[in-house]
């Protein structure tokens, strides 16, 4: 059943993609685009058989573009964020999807952000564009473990986020997620069924501080709420 289920979500994101592309032209300040993501993941899960609760969405004020900074589990955190966080929001990705047919350029098309984790420069140059877009009204998500978990535990966070805080000047949002690493483990292309908990914190103004960074781990360490 999951292999059956798992076929229709490749064949169905595969015709989502194109349909991003092909709105390209028409998508002012990538308000399709965002439609479009929500009702595909929103029906990926669905089809999967993912409840999703979320908590704290009354911490977003939607009229401003932000940072959202969360733990990284599983494959299904994309999915559950697109569809969940109540935003216009983008992700940052290896530069590497690029090169997969339709993907890579549906990608482009919704306004992702591809970045070049090989080469700093390169990479600063993909955090600048990501902050124009947060100036403009868009949300962006970073896992800042820069990898999924292994063990579902949360991992050490990297200063390199702060860069584009520093930039835009956004509030920081912390997100805790619970449940996909069960539901979808690293290395296994089987999703079970089941429920995610997300816990949006509250706004965190960035600062120039050396404790900012465990702050913020805390946050997401401390809200995370067992399924």
């Amino acid at each position: 059943m999951w292999l059956l289920k798992n076929s229709v979500v490749i064949l169905y994101s595969f015709l989502i993609a194109i349909g991003s592309i092909l709105i390209f032209p028409l998508d002012y300040k990538h308000k399709l685009s965002n439609l479009l993501m929500k009702v595909w993941t929103n029906i990926v899960l669905f089809i999967y058989g993912i409840k999703v609760n979320v908590y704290g969405a009354e911490n977003i004020d939607p009229s401003k573009g932000k940072i959202y900074i969360a733990n990284h589990s599983s494959y299904l955190d994309i999915f559950v964020q697109l569809a969940k966080l109540p935003d216009n929001v983008r992700m940052i990705y290896k530069r590497e999807i690029n090169k997969v047919p339709i993907l890579g350029w549906a990608m482009l098309a919704v306004g992702f952000i591809p970045i070049d984790r090989e080469n700093i420069r390169s990479a600063m140059k993909s955090l600048d564009r990501a902050s124009e877009k947060v100036k403009k009204g868009l949300s962006v998500v970073i896992y800042p473990e820069g990898t999924r978990t292994k063990d579902g535990d949360v991992g050490e966070f990297k200063r390199g986020m702060f860069y584009l805080a520093d930039k835009s000047q956004a509030d920081i949002i912390p997100v805790s997620m619970s449940g996909t690493f069960e539901l979808m483990p690293s290395g296994s292309l089987k999703v079970k069924p089941g429920n995610v908990n997300v816990v949006i914190g509250k706004p965190v103004k960035y600062r120039k501080d050396k404790e900012l960074l465990n702050e913020i781990r805390n946050i997401v360490t401390e809200n995370l709420k067992p399924v």
